[in-house]
């Protein structure tokens, strides 16, 4: 069973400069931010950037994950260190994050039985 999931997250007024550096070192670290992916059962994650009309800047983290799979706050790897000290610094953690609601969920057969095959 995998979870589907896309959430919006608000970044904190001035830290919009920090965040983008953020997603940066994450792709500029690629090969060892997908590395991380494993233990946590994640078979996608992608981030969208939203620069509203309210004056903010959100993230929107969309992600394919599998289950029990590791927390990021459980690993030992630099990149998710890196990536929780961002994610303390540049969300805005007044703003409660909210979850999109799955209306359809479509895997192609070839990709489903590879995620089957990982779970």
């Amino acid at each position: 069973m995998v979870r589907v999931e896309l959430t919006r997250f608000r970044i904190r007024k001035g830290k919009e400069e920090k965040a983008q550096e953020w997603m940066d070192f994450l792709n500029s670290h690629h090969e060892d931010t997908v590395a991380t992916m494993k233990n946590e059962k994640m078979y996608v994650e992608s981030v969208f950037k939203e620069e509203n009309a309210d004056g903010y800047t959100y993230f929107y983290w969309y992600s394919v994950q599998g289950e029990n799979g590791q927390t990021v706050e459980q690993s030992d790897s630099y990149i998710d260190k890196k990536h929780i000290e961002y994610w303390d610094e540049c969300i805005d953690e007044t703003y409660h994050s909210v979850d999109m609601v799955l209306e359809e969920n479509l895997i192609a057969p070839a990709v489903e039985k590879i995620i089957g095959k990982e779970g």
